[in-house]
């Protein structure tokens, strides 16, 4: 930061636009996640999310992938995932034994 005569106002400038543009991204990236589950809406819990941006990237995963890759046990995963499935966030491919859980 350079002061030059006390003045910040370019300072605060900058910082205020940073702060404007981390906004408009985080509003953006709500609603692209928020989904609509009948009338009611589903505001998804920041797991939720990191459990949809580890289905992204994997394309597939199964309920020992997804336990480990979030950190939560296995209710844990299933408590995630059920207001997902009822979105139509997510879908389940295959048999409980060999199932996966995918992006829908």
């Amino acid at each position: 930061m350079r002061r030059e005569e006390g003045d910040l106002t370019s300072w605060l400038e900058y910082h205020a636009d940073g702060l404007r543009v981390t906004l408009e991204r985080v509003w953006s990236r709500i609603q692209k996640l928020t989904a609509r589950s009948g009338k009611a809406k589903l505001v998804l819990r920041p797991k939720q999310e990191q459990l949809l941006h580890l289905l992204r990237e994997h394309k597939a995963m199964t309920p020992r992938e997804i336990w480990d890759g979030v950190g939560v046990s296995k209710q844990g995963a299933l408590d995630l995932l059920r207001p997902l499935i009822k979105a139509g966030l997510v879908r389940r491919l295959g048999t409980r034994k060999t199932g996966r859980y995918v992006l829908a």
